[in-house]
């Protein structure tokens, strides 16, 4: 598996619409890649898609096969765990961005982020994620934007979301993603990396965009996520004491350019 390059994996189950602005996003990264010298794929997981998804991909595939998109069609859904995961074992490159079908990437800023994991041998990197209701023209909020912290591991959940960029070997030695997690995969993982000692670096950059859709997982299978972050408690923090606990990962932000910040 070569060091030297990014795969831009996009899990996708029912998002028809809006993959051609996820998967335009990611080969302008993949260019802006190719430009500085380092090599790129956009790699689309259909999870069974029923709603013309497939069609889609099967003719944006051979058009767009050259500057660098590959389409890996699953024959049963198996869930956004185990479309990660595919990823993880099939994508070409070290380095990979989970992105989903309703995000989008900045192109330019991901040399920055590939530049941040490889010095500083990191699991993964994630930076500022601006937010837009799905038919905004301006950014309404920001997630992902603040450093690791040990507050990570109270019930409220997640604060840094999955559209980041990871170090694969790094995943894969840990186990990769918990195919037994059906909700809040991505929080999952964070914590696991923690637990395990790898480190987990904020970069002070806009990452993508979020769009905050209606209809969404989070919002349909809401009960759904509310047991799953009772097992997530349960497992990584059932006597209330990560606060107490010192992290290797705690606090850290890096931008390349300057260092530890």
């Amino acid at each position: 598996m070569p060091d030297h390059g990014v795969t831009i994996a996009i899990p996708n189950w029912n998002h028809e619409l809006l993959l051609p602005r996820s998967i335009g996003s990611a080969l302008r990264a993949v260019a802006v890649l190719r430009e500085q010298g380092t090599d790129g794929e956009v790699l689309v997981i259909d999870d069974c898609s029923r709603d013309g998804s497939r069609a889609l991909l099967r003719q944006l595939e051979p058009l767009y096969f050259n500057d660098g998109l590959r389409v890996a069609a699953l024959q049963a859904n198996g869930g956004l765990a185990a479309a990660r995961n595919h990823a993880l074992a099939h994508g070409r490159y070290r380095y990979i961005a989970f992105m989903d079908a309703d995000n989008e990437i900045v192109p330019e800023n991901l040399p920055t982020f590939l530049r941040a994991v490889t010095q500083t041998g990191a699991a993964a990197v994630y930076g500022n994620l601006l937010v837009r209701q799905a038919a905004a023209d301006c950014a309404q909020g920001v997630l992902s934007n603040e450093s690791f912290q040990s507050r990570m591991f109270r019930e409220v959940g997640n604060y840094i979301d999955a559209f980041a960029l990871f170090d694969s070997v790094q995943v894969r030695d840990v186990g990769g993603y918990d195919s037994l997690c059906s909700a809040h995969e991505d929080y999952e993982l964070w914590l696991h990396l923690a637990c395990e000692g790898r480190r987990v670096l904020f970069v002070p950059q806009v990452f993508g965009y979020y769009y905050s859709l209606p209809g969404s997982m989070i919002c349909v299978d809401y009960e759904k996520h509310l047991k799953t972050n009772a097992k997530v408690k349960r497992v990584f923090n059932q006597l209330n004491a990560r606060e107490q606990l010192p992290l290797n990962t705690e606090l850290l932000r890096y931008h390349p350019d300057i260092g530890y910040l």
